[in-house]
């Protein structure tokens, strides 16, 4: 037979063990930020943003500016009109058609009696 009380002991560990667990992952994320307040605090009292400042495992990358494209703007600067595109002309799609149809066409099947 069980000891009268057996049950609600065994609950109470696994919910003091869930509890414990908890607590320390709280712990953790207090830890956490105080170390970002602190980070903060010194990227303000140095009077630089904290994007610009590197980190210690991070090299600086040159930036890479990407070719601008006008296709649906009309630039009134005389060097952006130099970039503007010409108008796209649409594919002709009369072959592609024409190939699509003559394949989907079944060939004559001839029974020789």
């Amino acid at each position: 037979m069980a000891a009268p009380g057996g049950g609600m002991e065994g609950a109470a560990e696994a919910e003091g063990f869930v509890l414990g667990r908890l607590e320390e992952e709280a712990l953790k994320r207090r830890e956490r930020l105080k170390a970002l307040r602190q980070r903060t605090l010194q990227n303000k009292e140095s009077g630089e943003p904290e994007s610009k400042i590197p980190r210690e495992n991070e090299e600086e990358e040159p930036v890479k500016h990407r070719e601008i494209k006008l296709r649906n703007y009309d630039p009134e600067d005389e060097e952006l009109k130099k970039r503007k595109l010409p108008p796209a002309k649409p594919a002709s799609v009369e072959d592609t058609v024409k190939e699509q149809l003559e394949a989907a066409k079944p060939e004559p099947i001839i029974d020789e009696v």
